[in-house]
């Protein structure tokens, strides 16, 4: 299946860089590799959610773009924002060829902090049919991919599942996605990969501390210790979030128990490798004719630092997502 596909969008197999072979290392490099696009032409939307909160999009349109041509809709994972430099790097790829771009920001991230007391988690897929909506009032002739990274790759293929509307999306990507919450905070807590856990906890504690000054209206912050994500995610994602506990949310929002539901073609790319996200569900995907799979040796978390076979190095997996959204364009619009 992996060749067929790299057959299809007509790309190479991964080749990790020379010294940045593991998965940890691919994960780490990939946040500092150089390479900062500038991007123009950028507009902020805030969108309102039924429950009071407010999210804000960031669109970057190109010159040429017409009313039904597609648009690029991207989430992010956790502790990311419309900044995330995959987020920057695809961007400017995409409108580069000719394609508008929406940057999600997540409840409270980016520009929109300050704007949503409720919490982002990784079964929020309300709020990307909630944006999915907008854009179908403001581009009605518009088709959307819809583009999820890690956290905001499970919310992705969580909405795709649950068979409610979804406007004009016609199509779905996930990248390094945590199809089992619960066995990726496990592989996430061993002790070589502790780095990716202390990283995450601190990131969120400082979060949520600046979350209850800028609201004071919610009960004061009164947490033990925290050190792990999965306490975290025990003694507050889930109960400020409607949960029983981090089992309950683990299992209720995990997308794995959506992907059978899936009817919308899906490009599911991942790293045995990963660090962050277990492989075990991904060893049992259900084969689907809508489904493209590609699942590489290595290549890390959101990683895929890689060469050709001329040595010309370049982001392997902005490639492969630019290649399969291109090439489904071209097929699926008229």
């Amino acid at each position: 299946m992996k060749q067929t596909i790299l057959n299809k969008l007509g790309m190479p197999p991964f080749k990790p860089l020379p010294g940045i072979s593991t998965g940890r290392i691919q994960t780490i490099a990939s946040l500092y590799f150089p390479y900062n696009p500038f991007i123009n032409n950028t507009k902020q939307h805030i969108i309102p959610l039924s429950d009071g909160d407010k999210i804000v999009l960031v669109e970057n349109r190109p010159k040429n773009w017409v009313k039904s041509s597609r648009i690029i809709l991207l989430v992010h994972g956790l502790s990311g924002s419309h900044l995330s430099k995959y987020f920057i790097r695809l961007t400017h790829y995409f409108v580069r060829h000719g394609y508008l771009v929406i940057r999600m920001n997540l409840r409270g991230c980016g520009v929109g902090r300050g704007l949503a007391q409720h919490l982002y988690h990784s079964g929020r897929s309300e709020d990307t049919r909630a944006v999915l909506a907008w854009l179908a009032k403001q581009f009605p002739q518009s088709p959307v991919t819809q583009i999820g990274f890690s956290l905001g790759a499970n919310i992705t293929l969580k909405m795709a599942g649950e068979q409610q509307p979804m406007a004009n999306l016609d199509s779905v990507m996930a990248i390094s996605p945590p199809l089992d919450l619960a066995a990726s905070v496990k592989l996430i807590l061993k002790k070589q990969n502790r780095v990716f856990n202390d990283y995450f906890v601190k990131v969120l504690l400082k979060d949520i501390q600046i979350l209850h000054q800028t609201f004071p209206q919610l009960p004061p912050l009164s947490l033990p210790p925290i050190s792990t994500l999965y306490e975290f995610d025990d003694l507050y994602t889930a109960p400020r979030s409607g949960f029983k506990d981090a089992n309950d949310y683990y299992t209720r929002c995990s997308s794995w128990q959506f992907l059978e539901a899936i009817t919308l073609p899906t490009f599911i790319l991942y790293a045995k490798d990963d660090p962050v996200i277990s492989r075990i569900k991904f060893m049992q995907l259900p084969h689907k004719e809508n489904f493209d799979v590609l699942i590489t040796k290595q290549g890390g978390h959101v990683g895929w630092l890689g060469s050709t076979d001329k040595c010309c190095y370049y982001r392997w997996m902005d490639r492969v997502i630019f290649e399969w959204v291109n090439r489904f364009d071209q097929k699926h619009t008229p």
